[in-house]
């Protein structure tokens, strides 16, 4: 698969940003050339797009980065809604790198800080945790019409490459820098390890539910304080405190993202009572939902 390098040591530039929804199911994507990059997040039903003949189909919760001087068209009708970005790299220079002269750690260092002076990104994929990718972009918007200051979306774009990255690169960092308790058997740390892994899956596809760690432990049969153990010595936080906040990410994002109803949003995570929803989310924010729904609420919608 394709990568990009980016030159960070200066923030990226910013040109233009939006948020895109087909008028129809027959909506096809137009025939351009880009001059700058795009990046392209998908937040619902499927995208078709190609690039130099090179055709794509983007799926909800995944990506596409498109570089400077592709032909760039919809192949067949499109019925989606994504975030897109354009943006450049420094003073606007168009820079071909071949990724195999970077080393994947590439940094140097600035008086014994470790400072990283390119990043990878793959041109395609899936996120992981899409609800912080999204409130990003949905900021970018909402800093572009409120304050229109050119630098501050500068270093915003920057931030949400930074984003790509580290959720591109999320699950080797957990499961490569992590070391289990006492366990020093390695079948043992690779069926913990792969049940952490099944848990966070777990727990992605029931976020529209009541989720409690009684219940998970039930599923996979073990007992609820070991399993609460286990996750904590790998993840470094509780259980219940992940599944929490994997839920206020998810409502930050359908806050920013949508016009539903509060009540809707407390609903649609497993809230069944709005007052607690409302009290979690501003225990893990500081905010009320609809404080936090106020502050970046200044959205670009696009739909040609």
């Amino acid at each position: 698969m394709q990568e990009f390098i980016f030159d960070i040591e200066k923030p990226l530039l910013y040109n233009w940003t939006g948020t895109f929804e087909s008028p129809n199911g027959s909506w096809t994507h137009l025939r351009r050339t880009l001059y700058d990059y795009e990046l392209i997040v998908v937040t619902k039903g499927t995208l078709y797009i190609a690039a130099n003949n090179i055709e794509f189909t983007i799926k909800k919760d995944h990506y596409l980065l498109l570089p400077p001087l592709v032909q760039q068209y919809g192949f067949r009708p499109s019925s989606c809604r994504f975030y897109w970005m354009h943006f450049a790299q420094n003073e606007g220079d168009i820079i071909f790198l071949d990724p195999k002269e970077i080393l994947e750690d590439t940094y140097f260092c600035t008086n014994g800080q470790v400072r990283y002076h390119y990043l990878r990104i793959l041109q395609t994929g899936y996120l992981p945790i899409k609800e912080r990718l999204f409130i990003l972009l949905k900021q970018l918007q909402d800093n572009e019409r409120r304050y229109h200051n050119k630098t501050y979306n500068d270093f915003q774009v920057t931030s949400i490459l930074w984003e790509l990255y580290c959720q591109q690169n999320l699950k080797k960092k957990e499961m490569g820098n992590k070391t289990i308790s006492s366990d020093n058997d390695p079948v043992i740390k690779r069926g913990k390890e792969q049940l952490y892994t099944d848990i966070i899956d777990y727990i992605s596809w029931h976020l529209a539910e009541s989720i409690h760690v009684e219940q998970i432990a039930d599923y996979y049969g073990y007992n609820p304080r070991y399993l609460s153990t286990m996750f904590r010595e790998i993840s470094g936080i509780p259980l219940k405190t992940y599944i929490i906040n994997r839920k206020m990410e998810l409502a930050k994002s359908l806050l920013t993202d949508t016009n539903d109803p509060i009540s809707q949003i407390a609903y649609s995570i497993g809230f069944h009572d709005n007052h607690n929803f409302s009290s979690c989310f501003r225990k893990n924010t500081g905010l009320t939902p609809t404080q936090y729904r106020d502050s970046f609420g200044k959205r670009l919608l696009f739909h040609q």
